[in-house]
């Protein structure tokens, strides 16, 4: 199947980064979007309103109390897979971002989902430490979502209680999905390591060059990817005002 017949649901998770989401919201419409047949994007949000006080390039915008980091990363993402399967849109794949989260070579995402669509893997994602799969940046069927959500983190949290202590502190939150997806797949051979990014590390935790970024420190971010954002993006920067106000400001 070619990259024009695909239909792709985009995820943001959002809470404080509303700046990065804006940017990342261009790079999916003006980058992303052309290749495919279609693309939407879903939006879950629970910062402050002030912060976000009306859509910006989202089809669907849904707003949710606050809760602590992890509780209410994992809340956003039940509840944005719960929209995405039950939009009765059928789409061939689903991408999953934190808002701070840009893969901004829309060439290599294309080469990316193609091969899972080839080679009918379920899952692409990195690596976390080498050890659990990452979560801040993954691609999905929409027939495994079905089977791997909603995460039980609050329960599983609440349930152990040594848990509750170090939740904060090690990567229950990527154990938990690890755990679930490999559960669903019985075969790690299902899940696709996205080249470049095959495993997450302190060395590339917020960067691999030449196609992604997740720095949480915006001048880190800035520093690192303007050399080579402006020449992949070329000319369609010129419709993405939020990045390029990130990045030149």
């Amino acid at each position: 199947m070619k990259a024009k017949n695909l239909k792709i649901a985009s995820l943001i998770i959002t809470y404080s980064r509303v700046l990065e989401a804006k940017a990342q919201m261009d790079i999916i419409r003006e980058a992303w979007q052309p290749m495919f047949g279609s693309l939407d994007i879903y939006h879950e949000f629970n910062g402050k309103s002030s912060w976000y006080p009306k859509k910006y390039r989202e089809d669907f915008l849904h707003r949710h109390r606050q809760m602590p980091h992890f509780i209410g990363a994992n809340h956003m993402l039940n509840q944005g897979i719960k929209h995405v399967l039950r939009s009765g849109r059928k789409y061939d794949f689903i991408i999953v971002t934190s808002a701070d989260a840009w893969f901004y070579d829309p060439k290599k995402l294309k080469e990316v989902i193609l091969t899972c669509q080839k080679k009918r893997f379920q899952l692409a994602t990195s690596l976390w430490a080498g050890i659990g799969l990452s979560t801040e940046f993954f691609i999905l069927s929409p027939e495994l979502a079905k089977k791997v959500f909603p995460l039980r983190f609050s329960h599983i949290i609440k349930k152990y209680g040594l848990l509750k202590w170090t939740y904060t502190k090690i990567a229950i939150f990527e154990s938990i999905f690890t755990l679930k997806v490999m559960r669903v797949l019985k075969n790690p051979n299902k899940i696709y390591l996205i080249p470049g990014r095959r495993a997450i590390w302190l060395k590339n935790r917020f960067y691999s060059s030449n196609f992604y970024a997740s720095h949480h420190d915006q001048r880190k971010r800035k520093k690192d990817i303007s050399p080579n954002i402006f020449a992949i993006l070329g000319n369609k920067i010129e419709n993405m005002p939020s990045l390029h106000r990130f990045l030149r400001h």
